[in-house]
């Protein structure tokens, strides 16, 4: 399971060095990079789900790729959010904390 979780990492991770590295090295190379790291995110999620329900690993990871693209955006480029992104940044956030707790639950129901 350990391991499982892991992958997820590595996919939220892949996700997040390719979308910025799109947006930092340009046109060409950054299409390239962000190509790569991409299809490898999706390789490691696909490793991930053998494990994790579907629905769970995906919430995790679009959700937690979302908000911190969106930290790395606000942090490394300097990018101002507003009110609604914010409140939006938030649901997802708590959207994704109650995938997970879900998740936690029915585990214990299953002991």
């Amino acid at each position: 399971m350990r391991l499982a979780w892991f992958f997820l990492v590595l996919a939220i991770a892949t996700e997040i060095a390719g979308l910025t590295a799109l947006k930092a090295a340009g046109a060409y190379v950054g299409h390239a990079v962000m190509y790569g790291s991409i299809a490898l995110s999706y390789v490691f999620l696909a490793r991930a789900v053998k494990t994790i329900p579907v629905g769970v690993a995906y919430a995790i990871w679009e959700g937690s790729g979302v908000a911190l693209i969106t930290l790395v955006s606000v942090l490394v480029f300097d990018h101002v959010l507003t009110g609604r992104e914010m409140l939006g940044l938030s649901m997802a956030v708590a959207g994704i904390l109650l995938v997970n707790a879900g998740k936690v639950q029915d585990e214990e129901g299953e002991r």
